[in-house]
């Protein structure tokens, strides 16, 4: 059996706690979008990043997706802009900051 390395541990527990942390950060913008559509008279929520973000944040949304533009974008964060206020996930600094520490 192979021996397992301070990095390999590493790049497996980065791997989970990303995970865990980009869900709840699409949890967390889902909150925020759906709070901002029942209190404002926004028609329309610009989405910008990865489609693989977007996807859980559509889901997560149901009925209210349909208000959504969505621009695909390279990256790591999806951002919201309602009106003139913008929301953002914020996981590729948490990912530079956990590869610092594993590093």
């Amino acid at each position: 059996m192979a021996e397992l390395t301070a990095a390999t541990v590493a790049r497996i527990i980065g791997g989970v706690v990303s995970d865990d942390l980009q869900e709840r950060s699409i949890e967390a913008l889902a909150r925020t979008v759906s709070a901002a559509i029942a209190d404002s008279e926004a028609v329309r929520i610009g989405v910008r990043g990865p489609l693989s973000l977007f996807e859980p944040l559509k889901a997560s949304l149901g009925d209210r997706a349909a208000n959504l533009d969505f621009t695909e974008a390279a990256g790591f964060d999806l951002t919201v802009t309602i009106d003139e206020t913008v929301f953002e996930t914020r996981i590729a600094e948490w990912s530079a900051s956990l590869s610092e520490v594993l590093s």
